[in-house]
């Protein structure tokens, strides 16, 4: 009989192999978040599925040497999507007839899925693995982003001939939804240590779209909108000098309005000595310094601590700058220059695109060429 623990780290393994990975810790804290998140049972059913949306006949099939009856199997599958720890349905093509299951990521997935549940347990334990794993070199600059950075409407002029995939309104107004928006689960965690948001009283910010919206909508983490409350969520957010992080996809299923000293990510990325090289992002700063009166409004502003005064004159750190644009609108002078890269980075067409490119990325040539059979023979990846 194999071990609870082991059990366990099967389930890391299998997350592990996932497009957005969840590696192994020295501290194994990762376990202990897996045992708060799913009982054995749960686990070991999890450790068999799919990363591709598979009916129940063919998961049963599966594991049918662990005694459960199809009729037992589909409950314990419903409560696990019910509880937020694996997908149930296709989030990549809502139409399909029949009641499919899948692995979920653990972030952005299982840990964002607890937003009505979250304890202190759950987020200390997710805080002391997002910060050791950093350590263990989980950031890989070769693997593309699964968030990119825009800048906000107010700090684009018509010379940077913005991509739709850059221009916020045009990502909504291109898209035909449903629309949703749900809490900041960063904001949420840190008010619930204690430590309320600095930067902005907003919390229900966090746009999802199109197939991203239903499944929110069916776990219960969301409500649903229309396109023009989706809108004024997205001007309050930019209003507010949030960052805006949609899916790094030209058709993204989530936007994230994120701030500095909350947002896992930006926090993280923080860390690091030179963020700008993990971000998707076709925009930097720059300052005229002969117009800034040093007042010191766009340091304040700025989310990443880009900015900063030296001898009264704003000078724009680039290894951390990720062309945000909240400064531009902000400053008195008009000394904040938003300035597009030489080579634009044009993201996937959707996140299907973006996840098969990580992992493409992730496996190499020969890996590739083996999950692609995998694919073909109907085998699980």
């Amino acid at each position: 009989m194999i071990e609870e623990k082991e059990i366990y780290r099967q389930l890391q393994q299998r997350l592990d192999d996932l497009p957005v990975g969840f590696p192994p810790t020295k501290s194994g804290v990762e376990i202990d978040l897996l045992k708060i998140l799913f009982t054995p049972e749960e686990a070991k059913i999890a450790s068999k599925l799919n990363l591709l949306p598979e009916p129940l006949k063919k998961i049963h099939h599966r594991i049918k040497k662990m005694g459960i009856s199809i009729t037992e199997l589909e409950k314990i599958l419903d409560r696990m999507v019910e509880k937020g720890i694996i997908i149930g349905g296709d989030i990549f093509d809502s139409k399909r007839e029949e009641m499919t299951y899948s692995n979920s990521l653990y972030a952005p997935g299982i840990f964002d899925f607890q937003l009505k549940k979250l304890t202190k347990e759950l987020v200390e334990n997710h805080h002391k693995y997002i910060d050791e794993v950093l350590s263990s070199e989980f950031v890989d600059k070769s693997i593309p982003s699964t968030l990119r950075t825009i800048p906000v409407e107010t700090s684009l002029t018509p010379e940077h001939h913005v991509g739709n995939y850059d221009n916020i309104k045009k990502l909504i107004e291109n898209s035909d939804g449903p629309f949703a928006v749900m809490d900041c689960i960063c904001r949420k965690s840190e008010a619930l240590m204690g430590k309320p948001c600095k930067n902005t009283t907003l919390l229900e910010t966090c746009i999802t779209l199109e197939e991203g919206a239903i499944n929110t909508i069916q776990f219960g983490t969301s409500r649903e909108i229309d396109k023009q409350e989706t809108i004024e969520i997205l001007n309050k957010a930019q209003e507010e000098g949030l960052i805006l992080q949609p899916t790094n996809a030209q058709k993204p299923l989530a936007i994230c309005a994120c701030c500095g000293d909350c947002c896992h990510f930006l926090t993280t990325m923080k860390k690091l000595p030179r963020p700008v090289d993990y971000y998707t992002t076709n925009y930097y700063v720059e300052v005229d310094e002969d117009l800034c009166e040093g007042c010191g409004i766009c340091v304040e502003k700025c989310q990443m601590d880009a900015l900063t005064l030296v001898d009264n004159v704003s000078q724009v750190n680039l290894d951390f700058c990720i062309g945000c644009g909240n400064c531009v609108p902000s400053c008195p002078s008009g000394a904040m220059l938003l300035v597009k890269k030489s080579k634009e980075l044009v993201p996937p067409k959707d996140v299907k695109k973006l996840y098969t490119k990580i992992l493409i990325k992730k496996k190499g040539f020969i890996g590739t060429l083996k999950m692609l059979g995998r694919i073909i023979l109907g085998m699980r990846i």
